[in-house]
């Protein structure tokens, strides 16, 4: 069995599914604080309604964010500390894919055209999001970016694309991207639930798997596009940490 984990907003997940990534049984939830409580009682409610250990796992998968420092730390420690007791591999994949995955079809469907990009949007803090914007196989179309709403929709708005708007802050947003992308802008908004990206977490992991892929368990760190500002200067920049996992 697979596990994957994700931890990279208020809503966290935990996962169990088969070596074809179906996933089989699943615990959602929503934290006030940064997943700490919810999480390892979750897994072991997981690992309980199936009859089987941790020992037992084929391997761990995890969100790597952007999301939260705190949050995504509980995730990524957890993710590596079982997969170290249990000598099994570690699969990370970033948020940000994962929010897209549903609707990178849309945009295999416009090729050879090219002319349609799925756009994924998660809570950046500071009343902004970070966008990441992803092409027919899950390649970045270009740099994520974090901003306001109306900053990124602005340089959308430059770009000769068909926006499908998704992921958590889009759907929460959504309002506000119909009223500043207009619909003579060819933008759609698609609804988000939590289990979306913790299905296709352990989709894209499966299928990593069934390829010999997986990551370095010493090296893999969450995804921040930048770093908390607690003790440090703030930074408008992107930041990331440790190596990026594709799917």
């Amino acid at each position: 069995m697979l596990l994957s984990i994700d931890t990279s907003s208020r809503y966290g997940g935990a996962a169990l599914a088969g070596s074809d990534g179906q996933v089989v049984e699943a615990r959602i939830w929503r934290s006030t604080a940064n997943h700490t409580a919810q999480l390892m009682p979750a897994v072991t409610e997981l690992l309980n309604a199936r009859s089987i250990r941790a020992a037992e796992l084929t391997a761990v998968a995890v969100a790597l964010g952007p999301g939260p420092f705190s949050a995504l730390r509980v995730g990524v420690s957890a993710a590596k500390g079982l997969a170290m007791a249990g000598g099994f591999p570690i699969i990370g994949v970033d948020t940000l894919l994962l929010e897209a995955r549903r609707y990178l079809d849309h945009a295999r469907h416009a090729q050879p055209t090219g002319e349609c990009s799925p756009v994924a949007w998660l809570d950046a803090g500071r009343n902004e999001v970070a966008a990441g914007a992803f092409g027919a196989g899950g390649e970045r179309m270009r740099e994520d970016r974090v901003g306001s709403p109306a900053d990124l929709l602005e340089h959308d708005a430059e770009e000769s694309l068909t926006r499908i708007y998704c992921g958590e802050a889009a759907w929460a947003r959504r309002d506000e991207i119909w009223d500043l992308a207009g619909d003579g802008a060819g933008s759609v908004v698609m609804p988000w639930t939590p289990a979306d990206r913790l299905f296709a977490l352990s989709e894209l992991a499966a299928g990593r798997l069934s390829a010999g892929q997986s990551d370095d368990l010493a090296a893999l760190q969450p995804y921040y596009l930048r770093m908390p500002t607690i003790g440090a200067p703030r930074r408008r920049d992107l930041v990331r940490q440790g190596r990026l996992s594709s799917s």
